[in-house]
C-alpha cells in the first residue's frame, strides 16, 4: 500500500491548518492582547480616574501552597492590574463568548482598582 502524501478524511479534503483564515485574530495571546487593549482603551477615554491605567498579561499567578488561581491582581500605588491569560480562558464555559470574559475581567480588575463596582464601569450613567 502506498503512503499517503496529504490527509483526506472520508472524502473531505484536505483539513485546514489551524488558525485557519476563519480566525482573523491569529493566535490566542495576540487576541486575548486585542481585547484587552481595547478594554482599557475604553476606560481611559470615559473614565478619568483611570487615565493613567497600566495594565499586564501574564500566563498564571506564582501560586503558594493553599492559593486560589486568581483571574487578575491589581496594584494600586501603580494604577496597574495585571491579568492571567490562561485562568480568564478557562472561566469560558465552552461554547461562551471569550471576548466577554475577557472584558467581564478587566472591568473587574480595574473596578478593583479605583473602589467601584463593575456595573459602574459598565454604565457609566
Amino acid at each position: 500500500m502506498a503512503a499517503r502524501t496529504h490527509r483526506d478524511r472520508h472524502g473531505r479534503g484536505m483539513r485546514r491548518p489551524l488558525p485557519s483564515k476563519l480566525f482573523h485574530h491569529g493566535t490566542r495571546m495576540e487576541y486575548f492582547n486585542l481585547v484587552v487593549e481595547q478594554t482599557c482603551g475604553y476606560l481611559r477615554a470615559t473614565f478619568p480616574e483611570l487615565a493613567e491605567l497600566n495594565w499586564r498579561i501574564e500566563e498564571v499567578p506564582e501560586l503558594t501552597k493553599g492559593d486560589q488561581l486568581a483571574p487578575y491582581a491589581v496594584r494600586k500605588t501603580t494604577m496597574t492590574i495585571i491579568l492571567y491569560r490562561i485562568p480568564i480562558e478557562r472561566l469560558a464555559h465552552r461554547g461562551a463568548d471569550s471576548r466577554a470574559q475577557i472584558e467581564q475581567s478587566v472591568l473587574s480588575a480595574a473596578a478593583e482598582l479605583i473602589d467601584r463596582d463593575p456595573w459602574e464601569l459598565i454604565h457609566p450613567d
